[in-house]
């Protein structure tokens, strides 16, 4: 194996010898992490939301006693070291309580994603062999009657929610598990219970978490995660990313995902930050305006919506041309002097945001180097990251310095890398050659990552597990470049790269990100088609609605008529690309285009080969698409309108 282009940024990370801490002073087990925050922020205000209304706050402290408290009682009800415990609820206080009571208590987490359907949530409980389950009664109410679950313990998170309320009876009748709520648990603690859990040690390489991944291209795997995995990634992160004791976090990615649960769960409270939860998108604005972040994070997907919403409400009050001409007055202004005048121009949208928003994180799929640009232009600095499931998850993220966001071009210059490696992190290159991709060549080549955060493999899965990884290095399966200021960029995936009849590669990434630019493209998947014997590159288009009956302007929306404005669209777009990327087979589907959930990611391997489009399927699944965009009617007037 050639390594080409390494990047190394680490300091010593062994352990004290008396002490679960690296020898600087960071944490390595999740219990440190308890006592750290408890020890150094005390009463502060750790995690709040809102519910029915009313404010609940937990401080450090708090967190720290009803933690062990529901660790204590856990272990009175038989969860064992090594025991997987699943963890299926949205958002909220006890969602941060029941993971860090599971691993304190020596037994593994798996976080599911509570939107799953149910064959999806009890297939995963089921391969992790958990033991308990700990869910919301929404979560447990469409489990239904399946037949094949069986547990020996059942508890139910949610303020104020009687153990057996929604609960299916057959799965009380045929599993016939300990039912509790949350808050029922501590008080099955015993002498003997509290015993045991002081005498569990927990170690760095105990297993923390199992997480399955909801792959693009089907087949979740389960994630093996250690304690130190967790840890080195909250070392790496503190040390690149200036989070303080005077932030607030709003958190409203879904935490089964290792991205929100490291900042939200893991980095913030340890920096003494405080965090909301919110688990409905359409309150996000409220949200903003009652606790005005300082910091925010999301994907790609919740940032496009965030900003047409923004041009939504400007464009529904009548100000689209002097919104405009403030764009072009702050773009020119940049360019002249450096200067970012976006937050003294754009002041109102601001506000909307809370006012107080010092920067953005965005991660979990690429973001699209035009939208950095947009929200630059007013003012927010949106940085990106890099990682994967497998690395804990960060392995590289953008630097916030202000004087380079606010006095120069530097973050316009950059927009479309991720970062450089966090510390402790080592990055290299690959040659592809099952793709004829060679570093010395092209300067790219496949992304390989090792470090303390990378995992040990996945669950029960020993092939795979063995193809993760070439000499100890993660093959994150990305291609890409590191520039001489160590920054990634990834220019595509080594599965997806295209190769043409000519040998040229094109990456279908660079291409997506070129065709999304246009209105007219809601959805965009590129891909390599055989056509007639020969490779070429191919589109498959789900169109915006209102975008191409607006260029219509009154003319029935025929598959031609669309197909040919959608043609004439991705050809301006595309016309700055070499000739031999340019796409040659679009195809349109009446249909959006299929994604996960959480992070809504398109999955590729959903896509379908021939797409068809017909012009009142569209129709429909358009006005599907917007009303559950907005929400219930009476509010989507509200929601369209926020920031």
């Amino acid at each position: 194996m050639v390594l080409s282009k390494l990047r190394i940024l680490s300091t010593s990370t062994e352990p004290d010898t008396d002490t679960q801490r690296t020898a600087d002073g960071y944490p390595l087990t999740f219990r440190e992490l308890l006592e750290d925050n408890r020890r150094t922020w005390g009463d502060k205000v750790a995690f709040q939301q809102k519910i029915r209304g009313e404010w609940r706050r937990v401080s450090h402290a708090d967190v720290h006693k009803r933690s062990y408290d529901i660790a204590s009682g856990l272990v009175a009800l038989g969860v064992e070291p090594g025991d997987r415990v699943a963890l299926v609820a949205e958002n909220g206080i006890e969602w941060a309580l029941s993971y860090y009571a599971i691993v304190v208590a020596g037994a593994i987490a798996v976080p599911i994603y509570y939107e799953l359907k149910p064959g999806e949530i009890t297939g995963m409980i089921q391969r992790s062999e958990a033991k308990m389950l700990i869910a919301s009664a929404k979560v447990l109410a469409k489990l239904g009657e399946i037949e094949t679950l069986k547990l020996q313990g059942l508890i139910i998170v949610g303020e104020g929610v009687e153990p057996r309320h929604g609960v299916p009876s057959g799965l009380l009748r045929r599993a016939q598990p300990e039912l509790l709520s949350l808050t029922d648990v501590p008080g099955r603690a015993t002498p003997e219970s509290r015993e045991q859990l002081a005498a569990r040690t927990a170690r760095p390489d105990d297993l923390a978490s199992i997480v399955f991944t909801s792959g693009t291209t089907g087949g979740s795997k389960g994630v093996m995660l250690t304690h130190r995995n967790f840890m080195a990634n909250l070392r790496g992160l503190r040390l690149a990313v200036p989070f303080n004791d005077r932030d607030r976090l709003l958190l409203a990615l879904p935490l089964h995902h290792t991205l929100p649960f490291i900042v939200g769960i893991v980095a913030a409270p340890n920096v003494g930050g405080e965090v909301t939860f919110e688990n409905d998108l359409r309150r996000l604005r409220d949200r903003m305006a009652e606790m005005k972040p300082t910091v925010f994070l999301g994907v790609p997907a919740l940032y496009e919506i965030m900003y047409r919403n923004i041009v939504h409400s400007i464009e529904v009050q009548g100000r689209m041309e002097s919104f405009e001409r403030a764009l072009r007055i702050a773009e020119a202004t940049k360019q002249r002097t450096g200067i970012n005048i976006g937050r003294i121009v754009f002041r109102e949208i601001h506000k909307k945001l809370g006012g107080s928003l010092r920067f953005m994180v965005s991660g979990g799929a690429a973001l699209n180097p035009q939208l950095g640009l947009n929200f630059a232009r007013i003012g927010l600095p949106v940085l990106q990251g890099w990682g994967l499931t497998e690395s804990s998850p960060a392995l590289t993220i953008q630097r916030w310095v202000p004087r380079k966001f606010y006095m120069s071009n530097y973050y316009e210059d950059h927009f479309g890398a991720v970062g450089a490696a966090l510390d402790g992190v080592e990055i290299a290159l690959i040659d592809v050659p099952e793709k004829e991709i060679y570093v010395h060549l092209h300067g790219e080549g496949e992304l390989i990552a090792r470090g303390d955060n990378i995992t040990p493999g996945y669950w029960k899965a020993e092939e795979e597990t063995k193809a993760l990884k070439v000499g100890g290095w993660l093959r994150t399966g990305d291609i890409g470049r590191i520039d001489d200021e160590g920054n990634v960029w990834i220019t595509g995936r080594s599965k997806y790269v295209i190769v043409l009849d000519s040998g040229e590669k094109v990456h279908p990434d660079e291409i997506e990100e070129k065709i999304a630019r246009s209105p007219v493209v809601e959805d965009v998947v590129v891909t390599g088609r055989n056509v007639r014997g020969k490779t070429q590159v191919g589109a498959v288009v789900y169109p915006n609605r209102d975008e191409v009956l607006a260029r219509l302007a009154g003319a029935a929306p025929t598959a031609e008529a669309v197909h040919a404005i959608v043609k004439d669209e991705i050809d301006a777009h595309e016309a700055d690309i070499a000739a031999y990327k340019r796409t040659t087979d679009l195809m349109l589907t009446d249909t959006p285009l299929p994604k996960t959930l959480g992070l809504r990611k398109i999955m590729r391997g959903q896509v379908a080969e021939t797409c068809g489009f017909d012009p009142r399927r569209w129709e429909q699944s358009w006005t599907e698409l917007m009303a559950a965009a907005a929400g219930p009617a009476e509010e989507s007037d509200e929601a369209l309108a926020s920031a």
